[in-house]
């Protein structure tokens, strides 16, 4: 029979493990994804006397973490989200500023050409008002020169950040993997192994500030999945994340997942998370602005230059273009780009811009469906125009579009 002594003594035991779990949760307090911890306690052993069980104390059955399987997913959920918004913030932010500031965006220099340029139409031989639109036009060049080259400069620096970010993915799926076979060979032999639980948990959590991910778990092992089941992490396994670039435009890095014997483009399935929010803030600002611009530039320049050409100068000649042809060589080599993995051919489709007023800022797929016939997409998702025939003129959206050879696509 056990003793009062030997079940006091349990009791202490059991009260001693409850006070150090309670002194454990409080140190760690602030120990970041860690879960507050609780005894289970359990009746101990019964002793036979006779007809009768008499019991033998309490003993320690278990320590769990106290821990709601929803609420996690809730939270990695809104990590997710969180860090999408915070990328997207900061990088809009920037270039509302450049866009809207007088003394950086184009409205103003705007304004200051066309002022000037009013002001020598009413004074047609006053030298000092020609010299003042010549000085008003060139910082109007600038201006646009100036923004266009802080918006490729943050082209870059999303390029930059998109190939540090998938690095740091790529170290917490690596821990993710590592962990799930700790977490699963501590569980085969019967214990619940809370310190890597937590860890766990607190990895993919910091995963999803990085990019959105979806968490399956089975036999105590995490699976982890990108936006269309793309698997990051199998268990024991993990499949990195590489920034390249596009396979259309070269200038706008892709993200590509690397399986043991292949990769696939994942950059239009990818959400959530520091990445989605740049992915995110490039599609829907960055590049609109940038083709924005580009118009506008391009609608200025035709306009004066036409306008120019019908008036005369100060020598009764007709007057000449005050800004660069946008139909120069130069120009029409730069309008088009050469699809990696094309077989052959040249990137120069010949584009010339025929009504700078029916221009949009959309981007243009041509993709040939035969030998001699192709077909134009507008980047909206706007069905497809054609097929055309090589050789023939189109006229699209303002811009004119004659291939003479084929381009293998």
């Amino acid at each position: 029979m056990a003793s009062l002594i030997n079940i006091g003594m349990s009791g202490l035991n059991a009260s001693q493990g409850a006070l150090a779990t309670v002194g454990n949760n409080i140190a760690n307090a602030n120990t970041s994804g860690y879960s507050r911890q609780q005894i289970v306690q359990g009746s101990g052993a019964s002793q036979q006397v006779g007809g009768v069980f008499i019991g033998t104390g309490t003993t320690l059955a278990d320590v769990r973490r106290v821990y709601n399987s929803y609420l996690d997913a809730q939270l990695q959920t809104t990590t997710s989200l969180n860090g999408d918004a915070q990328a997207y913030l900061d990088q809009i932010g920037t270039v509302d500023k450049l866009l809207s500031d007088k003394n950086t965006g184009v409205s103003a220099a705007l304004s200051s050409f066309f002022s000037s340029l009013q002001t020598s139409a009413a004074a047609p031989g006053d030298m000092s008002a020609r010299q003042l639109l010549l000085t008003s036009a060139q910082t109007l060049s600038n201006r646009f020169n100036s923004i266009s080259s802080q918006l490729s400069q943050q082209n870059e620096g999303i390029n930059s950040q998109l190939d540090t970010l998938t690095s740091m993915v790529n170290q917490h799926t690596a821990t993710i993997a590592s962990l799930n076979k700790q977490i699963a060979q501590a569980t085969t032999a019967g214990n619940t192994p809370n310190n890597l639980l937590d860890a766990r948990n607190e990895a993919v959590r910091t995963l999803n500030e990085l990019v959105g991910v979806t968490v399956q778990e089975h036999d105590n092992v995490y699976d982890i999945t990108l936006g269309t089941g793309q698997t990051l992490v199998q268990g024991s396994t993990s499949n990195t994340l590489s920034a390249v670039p596009g396979q259309v435009d070269k200038s706008q890095f892709s993200i590509q997942i690397n399986y043991q014997q292949s990769s696939s483009d994942v950059t239009s399935v990818l959400s959530g998370g520091k990445i989605g929010g740049l992915l995110r803030y490039r599609d829907d600002v960055l590049a609109p602005a940038i083709n924005d611009l580009g118009r506008t530039a391009i609608v200025v320049a035709d306009a004066i230059n036409k306008q120019l050409g019908q008036g005369l100068d100060a020598n009764g000649e007709f007057g000449s273009s005050m800004f660069n042809s946008i139909n120069s060589e130069k120009a029409i080599t730069q309008r088009s780009l050469a699809a990696t993995g094309n077989s052959a051919g040249s990137s120069n489709l010949n584009v010339s811009i025929s009504d700078s007023s029916q221009l949009t800022a959309y981007d243009y797929k041509v993709t040939f469906t035969s030998a001699t016939e192709y077909t134009v997409q507008r980047s909206d998702g706007q069905d497809a125009k054609g097929p055309f025939k090589l050789g023939d003129k189109q006229v699209i959206d303002g811009f004119t579009l004659q291939l003479l050879s084929l381009i293998h696509i």
